[in-house]
């Protein structure tokens, strides 16, 4: 277990670096609006839910580091959620002009 956990991690370090790698690229070029910010926030949430749920295997405090873990996943879950859901609502109102 303890090596997929590490393995989301990665995933979730590598999409924290594309993130920020993204949003630096649009900031400079003029674009303040855009879909990688919820995808930012939301793959820093999934790390941490990574990072405890890895702790969990060396910690005895694995009730609290397990909610933690869920809690984390769920408002990364969110976040990436609402972001679709504006992005969308962004498309719908570019398509109506």
């Amino acid at each position: 277990m303890i090596a997929i956990d590490v393995v989301c991690s990665l995933v979730a370090v590598l999409l924290v670096s594309f993130s920020l790698y993204t949003l630096r690229k649009m900031r400079a070029k003029g674009v303040r609006r855009s879909l990688w910010v919820p995808i930012l926030i939301s793959s820093i949430f999934f790390l941490l839910g990574n990072i405890s749920s890895i702790l969990e295997n060396f910690v005895n405090a694995t009730e609290e580091l397990e909610i933690l873990h869920h809690l984390s996943w769920l408002v990364g879950l969110s976040v990436i959620t609402y972001g679709v859901y504006v992005y969308l609502q962004m498309v719908k109102k570019a398509a109506q002009s």
